[in-house]
């Protein structure tokens, strides 16, 4: 076998329209036309690279080939080649890169001076003088007098002495001898230490008044001096406090008071009392969520030791408190229980809870506040000629107890100079006193100027308005109003008890050289008890109450002082510059329209 049949057999093998040449054998020069239009192209042009291929080998040689078969010609199917184009990824790898930070220091600081500390010039503290009086003179013949003299300033301890007069000895002109005076003188002292202080003061007064209450003229029959009608009350005692001041909360805080007086009169009636309170209490904290707790008791004991021309009699309260406070938030709660036990001809106890609840619903410029409380008090021979000197010295004193009150209001700022305070409180009273004429002491018939008391289960129910605007210290005013409403047991009204009252006192500071000072003080018509003396056909003396109106009024106080220099001033006040003549109580008559003049030194 030459080359030329190894060639022809591979060419038949690779080519698959050559693979059965062998059954039918025929001329490719004959049949080439038919060839030609049956073989596709791809096949054409891969016989003609086989040609080209032995072309390439031997181009000299001719050939003559012979198929001995009939001519069939067929088509294979077509295979779809399943192999995509890839793009080939070299494969990298990352470079390994070590590196290293070389730290060096960079030389930063600065030439900067030093700051000096800023001086901030306190306001000095103004100047105290040891010594301050103040004198005047009223044309109601009424000589006034007021004199202190203290230390200066001191951390450690504090003494001072105080001397006050005033008196008037004008007449009012269809009554009886009006002269009355005031007279009182206290000496003090405190001592502050690390952890207590103690302070004490000894005090005096004598309050001097006249029974003029009547019309000389309406009673020739007798005759009454001054001296007749003349009352004079005499007060002398003694208050100490001694109380703990640690900075710690967490400290056992303390307080003790004693206090005592003595007090007689014109008349050989005499009061003696002692009062004793103490109050303990400590931080606790019962509750996380609170910061602010505080469990303590407060235990006291007021005694008094009466003596008259009628009777003489030893009473007394003592009282135990606990209490707890707590606050947290905007809310704030005080709980205890006021234990009273009343001693006068037998022992009896009374209990009152004491609940106070608060919420700041705008913090210090709305704050709503309620409660529930109770109280026991003594009316005393003290607490009744403080209200009223033209009282009989045997009157009578017993226990008014304030049962079960509550009390709900509103307080609060607007801005920083306007605050407020709204208030109703509500109280049932178990035998509260009210003054009527004494007709038992009367010298004559009709002549009733001495008052005792009566008393009544009352409803008492009370409004208060309170309002301060306050500017600086250039100008200050506050305003009070009281709305009043008794609903009694027994009494037609609630004797010389206005439904009404209201207040309104202003000062104002102009340049430091005038302080303008205006006070109003106005009540509405309240009642008092009038006795009507008639015969009857039997020869019997009959008496009849009746209620008569005491008119309301408004006293109006307007005061100026001219400071010449910070130790020497003149003044001069304006007293009821509306002229009224009012009466607080039944038949007793106020001085009218009345000025002062006067000077203030310090020295």
């Amino acid at each position: 076998m030459d080359y030329r049949t190894i060639n022809r057999m591979e060419e038949k093998r690779d080519n698959p329209y050559l693979q059965n040449t062998r059954k039918h054998p025929v001329k490719l020069t004959r049949h080439f036309k038919i060839f030609d239009k049956a073989i596709p192209l791809m096949l054409f042009a891969l016989s003609v690279v086989n040609t080209d291929v032995i072309a390439q080998q031997d181009t000299t040689k001719n050939e003559e080939v012979t198929v001995v078969s009939a001519y069939e010609p067929t088509v294979n199917d077509a295979f779809k080649l399943n192999i995509s184009p890839k793009l080939s990824e070299d494969e990298s790898e990352k470079p390994d890169i070590k590196y290293s930070v070389i730290s060096k220091n960079i030389d930063s600081r600065l030439g900067v001076n030093p700051i000096m500390a800023a001086k901030i010039a306190g306001e000095s503290a103004p100047k105290l003088y040891k010594n301050y009086v103040k004198l005047g003179f009223a044309t109601t013949l009424s000589p006034y007098l007021d004199f202190y003299a203290s230390m200066l300033r001191s951390k450690k301890s504090g003494f001072g002495v105080h001397i006050k007069h005033f008196s008037s000895a004008a007449g009012i002109k269809g009554y009886a001898y009006p002269g009355s005076g005031e007279t009182e003188a206290n000496i003090y002292g405190r001592k502050f230490g690390s952890r207590h202080a103690f302070s004490t003061e000894l005090f005096y007064k004598q309050n001097r008044a006249h029974f003029y209450g009547f019309r000389p003229d309406d009673f020739p029959e007798i005759t009454l001096s001054k001296k007749d009608i003349r009352q004079t009350y005499n007060l002398l005692g003694v208050k100490t406090l001694y109380e703990s001041t640690y900075n710690r909360s967490s400290a056992l805080h303390h307080s003790l008071k004693l206090n005592y007086y003595y007090l007689w009169d014109g008349y050989n009636s005499s009061e003696h009392n002692l009062f004793f309170n103490a109050d303990i209490h400590k931080k606790v904290s019962f509750f996380n969520f609170s910061k602010e707790q505080k469990l303590g008791i407060e235990a006291g004991a007021d005694l008094w030791f009466n003596n008259d021309s009628i009777i003489n009699e030893n009473t007394g309260i003592v009282s135990f408190t606990p209490y707890y406070d707590l606050k947290f938030s905007q809310y704030g709660f005080h709980i205890g229980a006021d234990v009273a036990l009343q001693m006068d001809s037998s022992v009896s106890v009374h209990v009152y809870p004491v609940v106070t609840a608060e919420v700041q619903v705008i913090r210090s410029h709305l704050v709503a506040y309620a409660g529930i409380k109770g109280e026991l008090q003594k009316n005393s021979m003290k607490s009744f000629s403080d209200d009223n000197v033209f009282i009989i010295s045997t009157i009578e004193k017993r226990f008014t107890n304030y049962k079960l009150g509550e009390f709900v209001g509103l307080k609060g700022s607007v801005g920083k100079y306007f605050d407020y305070n709204l208030m109703f409180v509500n109280f049932n009273i178990e035998d509260m006193p009210f003054f009527v004429s004494d007709t038992v002491s009367a010298p004559s018939e009709g002549l009733t100027n001495k008052f005792s008391v009566v008393y009544d289960n009352v409803r008492h129910s009370s409004f208060i308005a309170d309002f301060g605007f306050h500017y600086k210290n250039k100008f200050n005013a506050i305003i009070s109003g009281k709305y009043h409403n008794y609903t009694l047991d027994n009494l037609e009204y609630a004797w010389h008890k206005p439904n009404f009252e209201f207040s309104l006192m202003m000062d104002y500071n102009m340049q430091d050289k005038f302080l303008i000072k205006a006070e109003l003080f106005s009540f509405s018509k309240m009642y008092a008890p009038v006795y009507q003396y008639s015969t009857n056909n039997a020869g019997l003396q009959a008496v009849t109450q009746v209620a008569e109106e005491i008119k309301g009024a408004a006293d109006l106080n307007l005061g100026v002082e001219y400071r010449y220099s910070k130790v020497l001033s003149g003044f001069v006040n304006f007293n009821n510059i509306l002229n009224q003549r009012y009466y607080k109580f039944y038949n007793y008559p106020s001085y009218r329209f009345n000025l002062m003049l006067g000077i203030t030194y310090s020295f």
